[in-house]
């Protein structure tokens, strides 16, 4: 797997996660009750302080129309002029701060989403696109070729246990041919020392004769 593609897999896995991308400030609300407030990519929720996971409330960004603080007080204003606004209380006017601060880069992240790529980003896209493909096609090409190579030590294996098995068969067609040999002249040798005696003893029988 390509270094990029572990990378995208991972963060599919880690998006999927409850928590993922949120970032928790401890707030109160106007009766003083602790809560979290989450802030996301997505929009703004509001917890209980023993739960994390579940939001208590909702504020898609497509529903909020104004977000405000003024020293530790902060303010949600919903889309929908009916519904309520949202006042919560920061520990410290920096508190504040830092969630007005990320919201505008979630909005603005989230407003980026929604627009149609320009022509200079929809190049880079298909750029990216060819460049991944083509290291495919390298990793590939790769693959073909360490795949060729083991299958041709394999064959040159086979050749070569092939070949010594045909020498060791050999040498043992040798070996029993030259025992065979060997027995033959023994063989022929006594035959001949056979006959030599005989001719012997009968010279000598027709000698004592005379």
């Amino acid at each position: 797997m390509l270094r990029e593609d572990s990378m995208m897999e991972y963060l599919k896995i880690a998006q999927d996660l409850e928590m993922y991308g949120v970032n928790y400030f401890e707030i109160k609300n106007k009766k003083g009750t602790e809560l979290w407030l989450g802030v996301d990519a997505l929009g703004l929720n509001i917890y209980e302080h023993d739960d994390k996971l579940t939001p208590k409330i909702g504020f898609p960004w497509s529903e909020i129309r104004n977000i405000s603080f003024n020293d530790k007080k902060f303010v949600i204003k919903p889309i929908d002029k009916k519904a309520p606004d949202f006042v919560f209380y920061a520990p410290r006017l920096r508190i504040n701060k830092r969630i007005l601060a990320l919201c505008m880069g979630n909005h603005e992240l989230y407003m980026r989403r929604r627009k149609p790529d320009t022509i200079e980003v929809q190049q880079m896209k298909a750029q990216a696109r060819e460049e991944k493909h083509q290291k495919q096609l390298e990793r590939a090409q790769l693959e073909n070729e360490k795949k060729k190579r083991e299958i041709a030590e394999k064959e040159k294996e086979r050749i070569e246990r092939e070949k010594e098995e045909l020498m060791e068969r050999l040498r043992q067609i040798e070996e029993q041919t030259m025992k065979a040999q060997k027995g033959c002249i023994i063989k022929i040798l006594v035959i001949y020392t056979q006959k030599t005696t005989q001719v012997r003893s009968t010279k000598e029988y027709k000698e004592d004769r005379t």
